[in-house]
């Protein structure tokens, strides 16, 4: 039985430009994760985010027929830096693309254009533990556990 949530339709991908802030700012609406809410300015995307720890961040977009519905960033490392690891963040699908296999191919992408093009040795990234369909798709793509983080918080 063939699911009628998965998309037929091609996905396109590609990186996104300082055109696209808007949409990219309209995902980020939709993240599940607890920290969404904490404001950023959304134009240091396209420049240099922590040069001590990444260069900067390249957002990918997943399109269908023209529609802006995924989105995932990379984080990549000062050329300098002695292990060339980047940081997946903010993966985010479109509620009404969700469950359409939107995910894996932007992932695939991220990953091989971290490969070929950056040359990165390593990619990490965080999620939620109750997250659990990132990481299946997380575990499938064949990225393993590292360690287990505690957050804590003291309300005053």
């Amino acid at each position: 039985m063939i699911d009628e949530r998965i998309s037929t339709t091609p996905i396109a991908i590609r990186l996104a430009t300082p055109a696209d802030i808007e949409q990219i700012d309209h995902l980020d609406s939709f993240s599940a994760s607890p920290t969404r809410s904490i404001h950023r300015e959304i134009e240091k995307y396209f420049g240099s985010v922590d040069p001590s720890t990444h260069e900067y961040t390249l957002i990918f977009l997943a399109e269908i027929a023209g529609n802006v519905c995924g989105k995932a960033e990379l984080m990549l490392p000062p050329t300098e830096a002695p292990q060339q690891i980047g940081y997946v963040k903010r993966v985010i699908v479109h509620p009404d693309y969700r469950g359409r296999g939107i995910s894996k191919p932007l992932m695939r992408y991220l990953i091989g254009y971290a490969h070929e093009e950056r040359h990165l040795t390593a990619i990490d990234l965080l999620v939620w533990e109750n997250n659990v369909p990132a990481i299946q798709l997380y575990e499938e793509l064949g990225f393993s556990l590292q360690h287990r983080e505690l957050y804590y918080r003291l309300h005053l």
